[in-house]
């Protein structure tokens, strides 16, 4: 298919669990005047980001769906319908708990249901039998009470009836503790996301998206959709997964050969197809000590990670989702002597003993919004070629005009540096408290990705779109009309960007903030930044010239340079030092953009 009319784009997506049916939208909007060079999404944004990942793979090779931007556009009708298993939407349907965590997978979704009544009828359904103990002790004072007469009889029913509701909610709450128990045993988690209930036909989620993305790109199911295929056809894909075992983030596909997989443990994960490729297309990696893998297998290379594995690795919402297990050997475990007899009994992570070979470890990854929900970073550099898009998805300001007015872009330079607030109740009650545990944990996980919002050249290419209290979210059980209404606000946000960027109009009148604008801005903010970095740099770098010019035989001695580097960094370093200097007269510090970002190293994710 010919892309040639089409201007490249980059298009970054926000986790937020149903909230991502904004996305077919907005991708479908920017496909008719954009082409996807990069695509990057994290847990609901991973799903969006992998489907318009194949349908660029499609448009390029002109292999699969002959109108594959089509095919992501049916995504939101085809979620809210009615699911042909009966019971709910097809939305809803995706979202199948393991059957020893079916009954805590009610008791939560019966949260969703409006109602205190219905809700408490819920509770009864999936706890019964603890209600139903909680319940005797109250009956059983009742039952004594029968032979009582005039007042001691009618306290004795009111007693009654109080142990009775106490005892059930007791019965609720330890029905509730217990299931939770159970969650180690299962991957903690309620669903897999692939494996269905007993005698269900819907599809799953892993199952559904595996299927959308082979549909897409016209793959057989024996060759899913890889990292290699798409970047052969010019599309590159990115994910934020988090690693729950060593705390910290990862961008997928993982760059380095350190992880294994359970061949057995995936078939619950995935279709035997992929599993089936991944053993096929194992990585080669080789060991500097004994190791015994067991039936642990080398993941694949960056290239043959099936996307679909990839997907369901940022897409782990903590509970709602199992985590994904992965392998890797710990190899800073000390290793005893040979004289040093080994601990009774053993713990993990205790000492090898002497010949002990070492083994694959299991390695948790949960939701990629852990750590990164707004994962601006993926692709941006300090002056693009092309205008990196991402849409935020917000909650809905009480104090809009227009209630229906969802999509917003700053239509200035001065817009998007705005405070967004959350506003805590100081009111008695459990909202509150709630209210105060999730704005704490929001500001842990989202304290970057909020600043990077803010910083000129990166605010004005961010399109907003607010949901209210019915819309997204947990809402696994959102109407028809509802999922329209989302599906209508990423087209808007896409008509947006394009407006702003393409067209250089908002609302029908002319805007300053297009793509000239955009580069001019990052222009001005990265010089402004990159003159205060090199004159603290130059600062600190005439020291480091006795260094380079020092014999090679003498320390330091790690990191050698050979002869050629070594006169390459002598004059390097005098221009730099140059430059440093030149740029400490601060010229290009007056009219910046403000607030200016740092320059500073950060460590590889």
């Amino acid at each position: 298919m010919d892309t040639s009319d089409l201007k490249p784009c980059n298009v970054v997506m926000k986790g937020g669990i149903t909230s991502g049916i904004v996305y077919p939208g907005l991708v479908c909007k920017l496909a008719t005047r954009y082409r996807f060079e990069s695509i990057g999404g994290t847990s609901a944004g991973a799903i969006a980001a992998s489907l318009t990942a194949a349908a660029e793979y499609a448009r390029q090779t002109g292999q699969g769906s002959p109108h594959p931007f089509d095919e992501i556009g049916k995504v939101p009708g085809w979620l809210g319908a009615d699911s042909e298993a009966g019971g709910g939407s097809n939305l809803f349907h995706l979202f199948q708990p393991q059957p020893e965590m079916r009954e805590l997978f009610n008791f939560a979704v019966s949260f969703l249901v409006s109602g205190p009544g219905r809700r408490i009828w819920c509770w009864a359904q999936v706890f019964w039998l603890e209600v139903l103990l909680g319940l005797l002790p109250g009956l059983v004072l009742i039952y004594l009470a029968a032979g009582s007469k005039g007042w001691r009889f009618w306290v004795a029913v009111v007693l009654g009836v109080l142990v009775a509701k106490v005892g059930s909610l007791v019965g609720v709450l330890v029905g509730v503790v217990r299931r939770i128990g159970r969650l180690p045993r299962h991957h903690y988690g309620l669903c897999l996301g692939f494996k269905k209930q007993p005698g269900s036909k819907a599809q799953t989620l892993v199952e559904w998206l595996n299927n959308k993305l082979n549909e897409i790109s016209g793959k057989d199911p024996d060759h899913p959709l890889t990292f290699g295929d798409l970047r052969k056809a010019g599309v590159t894909l990115k994910m934020n997964t988090t690693c729950l075992t060593w705390g910290r983030p990862f961008t997928l596909p993982f760059e380095s050969a350190e992880f294994f997989f359970s061949p057995q443990e995936f078939q619950s994960f995935f279709p035997k197809e992929v599993v089936q490729w991944m053993v096929d297309h194992q990585a080669n990696v080789k060991f500097h000590e004994k190791t015994d893998l067991g039936d642990r297998v080398p993941l694949p290379a960056a290239d043959d990670l099936p996307v679909i594995v990839a997907a369901r690795m940022s897409l782990s919402f903590p509970v709602l989702f199992c985590t994904v297990p992965l392998y890797a050997i710990d190899w800073s475990r000390r290793r005893r002597s040979a004289d040093e007899p080994l601990p009774e009994p053993r713990v993990p992570g205790d000492a090898l003993g002497a010949d002990e070979p070492r083994t694959p470890e299991r390695v948790w990854f949960i939701d990629g919004g852990i750590t990164s929900n707004f994962p601006l970073h993926l692709f941006d550099s300090p002056l693009p070629r092309c205008p990196t898009f991402a849409a935020n998805l917000q909650d809905l300001r009480p104090d809009l005009k227009d209630p229906n007015d969802r999509v917003w872009m700053p239509s200035s330079n001065r817009g998007g540096i705005a405070k967004l607030w959350t506003r805590l109740s100081t009111q008695d009650g459990l909202g509150g408290a709630i209210g105060l545990l999730g704005a704490t944990f929001d500001s842990a996980r989202n304290w970057n990705d909020t600043l990077q919002t803010f910083i000129p050249g990166y605010r004005d290419r961010i399109v907003h779109v607010s949901l209210d209290n019915e819309e997204g979210g947990l809402r696994l059980n959102m109407k028809r009309t509802m999922v329209t209404a989302l599906s209508r606000y990423g087209e808007e946000a896409g008509q947006k960007l394009i407006d702003h960027f393409i067209d250089g109009v908002d609302n029908g009148a002319p805007t300053p903030m297009t793509w000239d604008n955009h580069r001019w801005v990052r222009y001005r903010s990265s010089i402004a930044s990159l003159e205060v970095f090199m004159a603290d740099f130059a600062a600190s770098l005439e020291t480091y010239q006795e260094l380079i010019r020092r014999d090679p035989e003498v320390a330091p001695r790690s990191y050698p340079l050979h002869d050629d580097q070594r006169d390459y960094a002598n004059k390097l370093t005098e221009s730099l030092l140059g430059l440093g200097q030149q740029m400490s007269q601060s010229a290009m510090q007056s009219g910046a953009p403000k607030p200016q970002p740092n320059l500073k190293m950060r460590p590889p994710f």
